[in-house]
């Protein structure tokens, strides 16, 4: 038996014993205070978008849309060394690159756009699952974002082991194994909390974000950086931005009988 095989049936049979041993399951907290939550407690809890960008439906209808925009130099791709994983490299036969910053036309893909302050009322979870697929030996989409209580399809469409492992703040970590192509494990995040880290133990550039919101007012930003968040009720409201790699920014926005533009420019 090789080495790097005896490690990979390891950490599979580690990670399976983490997660009682099922490839579905839920995962509950009891509610607790963090910074993270802090940020999302004013806004309620409602269906989104199965799609990771968000916008799902609210309660009224305006909408708040615009472009986050990037000032500076992004970082450049970096090679990523497949040289420990066969599978992997075969998959990728020019290499892999990662490049944490993605601008297109001055505009910043994968910013996580969200009401941060000023909805009311109660908004159930959707029954619709988000997904989150590793792909290519990495994880799609880099920033996912969805409501508290809605369920978290986790998906291997690789022939190579990877294994899921958030580390949230104010839900319950888990860690869940899936050695063969086709696996899929469901988990649900009980409690608010933005940004929070997943990463593949196995292959140590795969890196993405969830975040959890407790209403439907969010939007991942587009290739281009625009973004769009529909279903809003007329009011004041705070919105922020927040990426992985650049510092966030908030801002107040009025809605009012349609359609509110909202810009912001992260500095690198």
């Amino acid at each position: 038996m090789s080495t790097r095989y005896a490690f990979a049936l390891t950490l599979t049979t580690l990670a399976t014993t983490a997660c009682s041993g099922s490839q579905t399951s839920t995962t509950t907290t009891s509610q607790q205070s963090s910074p993270a939550a802090t940020a999302a407690a004013p806004v309620a809890g409602a269906p989104a978008a199965t799609a990771p960008g968000g916008g799902g439906a609210g309660a009224g209808s305006g909408s708040i849309a615009g472009k986050v925009s990037f000032e500076g130099s992004p970082d450049a791709p970096q090679k990523v060394k497949l040289s420990a994983d066969a599978k992997c490299a075969a998959m990728h036969k020019d290499g892999l690159e990662r490049q944490n910053i993605k601008v297109k036309d001055g505009g910043l893909k994968d910013a996580l756009v969200y009401v941060k302050s000023g909805v009311s009322g109660s908004y159930p979870a959707p029954a619709e699952p988000v997904l989150l697929d590793q792909q290519g030996c990495d994880y799609h989409p880099h920033m996912l974002a969805m409501q508290a209580g809605q369920p978290l399809k986790i998906r291997n469409s690789d022939d190579t082991l990877h294994n899921i492992h958030p580390k949230p703040k104010n839900n319950e970590e888990f860690n869940v194994g899936q050695p063969k192509k086709g696996l899929e494990s469901e988990k649900r995040f009980a409690n608010p909390e933005v940004m929070i880290p997943v990463g593949c133990d196995v292959h140590p550039w795969m890196r993405a974000y969830i975040s959890v919101l407790s209403n439907p007012f969010f939007a991942v930003t587009k290739e281009d950086g625009t973004y769009e968040i529909k279903g809003l009720p007329d009011g004041e409201y705070e919105v922020e931005v927040l990426h992985g790699k650049v510092k966030g920014m908030t801002q107040k926005v009025s809605v009012k009988g349609g359609a509110a533009k909202a810009d912001f420019s992260l500095k690198g």
